[in-house]
């Protein structure tokens, strides 16, 4: 039967439709929406990766900030700190309460000296310096942590001087580079402040507050001691019963049952004065 050419091109239609139609659903769609996925997932992955290209700066950043504090910090700690020597003028924390009961004595009177040397900077004439405030005669060795080194208290142990009224008298450059050189004290943090200078250039008076603060490098602190049992040896002497390595009824190094410089005494004396 022949077909007539209409038909002919009735059918070529559509094959041509049917094979159109089929590529379209079957492959060009699912394809399409296959690559659009592809390259969604491709922009979260840039996406994410920029992210943490972000936070990787974020950190090496924040890492070295923390390095350039801390730098700043050992700085400060090696100029502006005590060392942790009485040798050297210092303090050492992590010996035992009733050591630590004569070593503050001495710190103090470093302490002092300290802030002697200090007043004289600038050519000043001091009228009246300040006096580091003294260790308690009857101070108890297992107090001084918290009395002396505010620890614990506060979480760190540091001396706080409020050294009050200083008087000076020079010129105004004199007493001008005397005051801003506490800025500048070795081993401590000072401030002066208040300045009021009074009378007629070059013979001039200046007055200001001083304070005086040191941060106390030590690790390790000495637990605290039981004072009744030191009490209750040799007729209530705190240091009746000796210390470990030391003679008996005695501080290492002095005459048994007593304290240098307070003869037939038995309780804690102040070493070296006032260290003025």
């Amino acid at each position: 039967m022949k077909l007539a050419p209409s038909t002919i091109y009735i059918v070529g239609g559509s094959l041509t439709l049917a094979i159109v139609c089929f590529g379209l659903f079957m492959v060009k769609t699912p394809n399409d929406a296959e690559s659009a996925l592809y390259e969604t997932n491709l922009a979260e992955l840039e996406s994410e990766a920029g992210q943490q290209g972000r936070a990787q700066k974020r950190l090496d950043e924040a890492v070295a900030l923390v390095n350039s504090r801390a730098a700043t910090w050992r700085g400060i700690v090696a100029t502006r700190t005590p060392t942790n020597s009485v040798n050297t003028g210092g303090i050492n924390l992590a010996v035992n309460a009733w050591q630590l009961s004569v070593d503050t004595r001495k710190f103090r009177n470093s302490v002092q000296r300290a802030v002697n040397a200090q007043l004289r900077r600038g050519g000043v004439t001091v009228v009246n310096g300040p006096l580091v405030p003294l260790i308690n005669e009857n101070e108890a060795a297992s107090s001084l942590l918290t009395s002396y080194y505010n620890y614990p208290p506060l979480k760190f142990p540091v001396v706080i001087f409020n050294l009050g009224t200083v008087t000076v008298q020079g010129t105004y450059k004199q007493i001008t580079d005397h005051v801003r050189a506490f800025a500048t004290m070795p081993r401590y943090l000072a401030v002066a402040d208040g300045l009021q200078i009074t009378g007629t250039s070059p013979n001039l008076t200046g007055t200001y507050n001083l304070m005086v603060v040191g941060f106390i490098r030590s690790r390790t602190i000495a637990p605290p001691v039981r004072e009744g049992q030191a009490s209750a040896a040799a007729g209530g002497s705190p240091f009746g019963g000796g210390i470990p390595g030391g003679p008996p009824g005695g501080i290492p190094g002095g005459p048994p049952g007593g304290i240098p410089g307070r003869p037939g005494g038995n309780g804690p004396a102040s070493i070296g004065g006032g260290g003025r």
